[in-house]
C-alpha cells in the first residue's frame, strides 16, 4: 500500500563497520505500475526507471533488491543514507524525511468486489466493512484515522499482492487503493472490482533519510530531475 506503497536506498543491513563504508543499495517493493517485481526482482516501471535513471546519473552504483516496506520504513527513519520510495506525503511524516521529488498524484479510493452488496458513499459507510493494507503503510494509517480497527474491520498483511488476494477470495469486502495493479491476482478480473467514493488524492515522493549527508541529498535531487526530463524525452 503506497501504500501503499517503496524503494528504499539503504545504508546497512548489518554491522556499523559495514555501514561506514558502504555504498547506497536500492530496495522495493511490488506496486505496479510503478514499481514490477517478478519471482523476486525489481525489473520495471514508472518508479524504478526513474530511480535507476537517477542512479546513473548521479553515479551511484546500486544494485535494486525487494524489501518488504515496513523494513523499508524504518531503515528510512534510523540509519544515514537511505532513500525510500514510493512515499506518501501526509502531515505526520513531512518532518520525518527530507522530501527530494514529487513524481505522481493518485487519488485513493475503496474498491470493492462487482458481485457484492457494498456501497460506499461516506467513511461513515466504509466502516461498516471489513478492509485490508499492508502493514506500515499510508493506507494503513489513513485508514486507521478513519475509525478502521484491526482485527475488527482491518486486516493487516505485507504487500499488495496479498491484499488484492484477500478481496478476490471474499476475506474482506473492500481494499482502500490508488488504483486496480496488474498482477496475477487482478489482471483477468479488472472488470470484477468496483470503484467506490474517491476519499482523497495523495502525492508520492521520493525521500532521503534527514541524517543522509545534505551532499548526497542534493546530488540525488538533481539526478532525479535530469532523469525524470530524460524520460519525458524519449
Amino acid at each position: 500500500m503506497f501504500r501503499y506503497l517503496g524503494v528504499a536506498l539503504v545504508c546497512c543491513f548489518s554491522s556499523p563497520s559495514y555501514c561506514a563504508n558502504s555504498q547506497l543499495s536500492v530496495f522495493t517493493e511490488h506496486f505496479p505500475p510503478y514499481t514490477i517485481v517478478t519471482d523476486g526482482q525489481a525489473h520495471s516501471g514508472i518508479a524504478y526507471e526513474l530511480v535507476k535513471n537517477a542512479l546513473d546519473i548521479a553515479k551511484f552504483d546500486s544494485s535494486i533488491d525487494v524489501v518488504p516496506w515496513a523494513r523499508a520504513y524504518e531503515l528510512t527513519l534510523t540509519q544515514s543514507n537511505v532513500v525510500l520510495f514510493s512515499m506518501a506525503k501526509t502531515q505526520q511524516r513531512a518532518p520525518l524525511f527530507n522530501w527530494l521529488y514529487k513524481f505522481t498524484t493518485l487519488e485513493y479510493s475503496f474498491y470493492s468486489d462487482r458481485d457484492t452488496d457494498v456501497e460506499i458513499n461516506s467513511v461513515k459507510d466504509a466502516l461498516t466493512y471489513s478492509t485490508v493494507a499492508i502493514r506500515g503503510s499510508y493506507e494503513e494509517t489513513i485508514l486507521q484515522s478513519m475509525g478502521f480497527v484491526v482485527g475488527i474491520n482491518l486486516v493487516l498483511v505485507t504487500d499488495m499482492d496479498s491484499a488484492w488476494q484477500m478481496l478476490d477470495k471474499g476475506r474482506v469486502k473492500t481494499i482502500y487503493a490508488s488504483h486496480i495493479p496488474n498482477h496475477r491476482h487482478t489482471a483477468a478480473k479488472i472488470s470484477y472490482f468496483r470503484h467506490n467514493e474517491v476519499v482523497r488524492n495523495q502525492e508520492l515522493y521520493v525521500v532521503a533519510s534527514l541524517s543522509t549527508p545534505i551532499s548526497t541529498v542534493n546530488k540525488l535531487k538533481q539526478a532525479l530531475l535530469l532523469a525524470h526530463a530524460q524520460m519525458k524525452s524519449d
